[in-house]
């Protein structure tokens, strides 16, 4: 097999797109890749975050429902969750009935729920309000994502290829650095550099082709040192494939992809990935029509899965080392529309839970009849909850990642 250098970087560059390493492929002349030599701490305790994504904006008014609260169901005489179905908190607020499991971890102390979590100037878009919650700054245009600064910033000694991985299909803002790179991987057994079907004498050739590719003393004046997202990409796949061992399936998962995404996440853990930070998504909350019935039936994949990864993280005895946020770019409207649906609206629930969280309701629930033109007027900025998870869970420098202070929450 030949292969010449222009064949290798066309193909190349398409190879690390697959595995979710954007960016260039070619650094310029003179400068470096980040360094190999750095060690690790073994001492070091290394407290795991998960983020779960809801994509489309949730419905949060009808996720933590304000049942007792006026407006609720005069604004909402079709999608009103009546007294009876609600799973209670207080005589204010409850669950959506298809979050029985988040139920029961919170009345077990280990959810914490942030009411009226939102930003200041809030953007209806679903692009620019996904963006803002990436990267942390919802006054200005900024390319770097807030895990990919608290990366930068406090793992800038792990040389674990699998630090961080996105879970799924899709790369997001959240990890955009331009100096670490984080892998998206579907499955242990589909994050490969070559086709399964490639005789291993190809795959040998090919991998060192790749692998002296990224020696600086092979290269000539015009191309010094090939990115180094080349060689993570490359050692990312053979950190993956070495984690055969160590997971016992001890609990039932529902076969959604939401499901098989977080017990991925518990296989990887359990195979002592080193892997600080996940994330996964669970999209569809894009809720303009018929909400009634599908908003139901996302809640109760979302609740079935965390159900099934909390139980999961309990048998093989890391619940206590990893806290989950799951957050939507924007709530709803506070009004149903004419379609049996809601519209675009403001601030939302954010949801924590771990063997660690501090559970119990933080913040207020926004007022449902002082709004701001329909809608909720949000009561957390939700810098406050990087920043608690920042400093408080994963012991980084929360003031350089947000860029300032902001208000500690006490969920841990």
């Amino acid at each position: 097999m030949k292969l010449t250098r222009r064949d290798f970087l066309i193909k190349g560059t398409a190879l690390l797109a697959t595995l979710g390493f954007g960016g260039p492929m070619i650094f310029a002349e003179g400068e470096q890749p980040i360094s190999n030599t750095a060690e690790i701490d073994p001492g070091v305790e290394s407290p795991v975050l998960v983020v779960i994504q809801m994509s489309g904006g949730n419905d949060g008014i009808n996720t933590l429902i304000p049942y007792g609260m006026g407006g609720y169901f005069d604004s909402r005489p079709t999608l009103n969750i009546t007294q009876s179905e609600v799973l209670a908190i207080n005589n204010e607020v409850g669950l959506h009935p298809s979050l029985m499991r988040l139920n029961e971890l919170y009345k077990g102390g280990k959810l914490a729920i942030i009411q009226g979590v939102g930003y200041p100037k809030p953007d209806h878009s679903h692009f620019r309000s996904m963006e803002i919650w990436q990267t942390a700054m919802p006054d200005k245009y900024i390319r770097s994502g807030w895990l990919g600064r608290y990366i930068e910033s406090s793992l800038s000694k792990d040389r674990n290829y699998l630090r961080a991985l996105q879970v799924g299909n899709n790369a997001n803002k959240a990890f955009n650095s331009d100096r670490i790179n984080v892998p998206v991987i579907q499955s242990i057994e589909s994050y490969n550099l070559f086709d399964p079907k490639t005789p291993k004498a190809d795959q040998n050739r090919l991998a060192k082709a790749f692998l002296d590719m990224y020696d600086p003393e092979r290269q000539g004046t015009q191309v010094k040192v090939t990115c180094q997202r080349g060689t993570d990409a490359y050692q990312s796949v053979e950190a993956i494939h070495s984690l055969t061992n160590g997971y016992q399936n001890k609990v039932e998962y529902p076969k959604t992809n939401i499901a098989k995404d977080l017990q991925l996440v518990s296989k990887l853990l359990a195979g002592n990935s080193g892997t600080r930070v996940f994330y996964v998504e669970l999209g569809g909350f894009d809720d303009h029509i018929q909400e009634k019935e599908q908003h139901a039936k996302l809640l109760k994949q979302l609740d079935e899965a965390i159900g099934s990864f909390y139980a999961d993280l309990e048998t093989q005895g890391l619940h206590e080392r990893v806290v989950t946020m799951a957050f939507s770019e924007f709530g709803r409207r506070v009004k149903e529309n004419g379609n049996g649906g809601t519209d675009h609206g403001t601030a939302a629930p954010v949801l924590i839970f771990g063997g660690k969280v501090k559970g119990g309701l933080y913040g207020v629930m926004p007022s449902l009849t002082n709004l701001d033109n329909g809608d909720l007027k949000y009561e957390v900025d939700f810098r406050s909850v990087y920043y608690t998870l920042v400093d408080s869970w994963l012991k980084g420098d929360a003031n350089t990642v947000m860029n300032g202070a902001y208000e500690k929450l006490g969920f841990i």
